[in-house]
């Protein structure tokens, strides 16, 4: 089994301290994974170029995201960790979405994939309309099966200390352990309903 871990924060801080958790937290399941960081790959804005993309089921530019698709299609499935603003991904992270849109033009299959999705921010309403917003708005309608998600509250001036977000949240690493489960077990066995944390 493969996970990508894909990051959609514009800087290293806690939603990359996330995803490297769940990265040992899969691996020690046996589950093989992958960190992606968006921020350190060229990802242009869609154009909306549709006479293209819609004809030619590919993106106009020569940029990373086509790898990144590709990845996707080989992987079992996926961890979406992103900050949390004004209740919706950073622009990284819809830049990725909107670029997304050639899976759904090309009506590819990804309903056997599984994800969860995770978002970390400062007020926990809104974090949690996040995590519900990509859940719905994109997993959904790729038909990616959502069967684990998290909504954490952390600062986000880390003054460099990485560890803010887990002594912020005691029960951090718990909750990321049942995620983690969550996702590993769906991807073993198969279907099931979707699962909130």
């Amino acid at each position: 089994m493969k996970v990508l871990i894909i990051c959609g924060s514009p800087r290293k801080g806690n939603s990359e301290t996330l995803c490297n958790r769940m990265k040992d937290l899969l691996e020690e399941k046996g589950t093989g994974t992958e960190i992606i960081l968006l921020r350190e790959r060229n990802i242009q804005r869609c154009r909306g170029c549709v006479e293209f993309c819609n004809k030619n089921l590919k993106c106009c530019h020569d940029d990373d995201m086509a790898s990144i698709m590709q990845k996707m299609v080989e992987a079992d499935g996926y961890v979406f960790v992103l900050p949390n603003y004004f209740a919706m991904p950073p622009g990284l992270f819809k830049d990725f979405i909107d670029k997304c849109s050639i899976f759904y033009t090309a009506e590819t299959d990804l309903s056997a994939k599984r994800a969860a999705v995770i978002s970390v921010g400062t007020d926990k309403p809104f974090i949690e309309e996040n995590v519900r917003n990509v859940s719905r708005n994109f997993c959904e309608t790729l038909k990616i099966k959502v069967v684990a998600t998290g909504a954490f509250v952390s600062r986000s001036e880390l003054k460099g200390n990485y560890n803010d977000i887990f002594e912020n949240n005691p029960d951090l690493v718990d909750e990321l352990e049942k995620i983690a489960g969550k996702l590993h077990k769906s991807l073993k066995y198969a279907g099931g309903e979707m699962v909130t944390c």
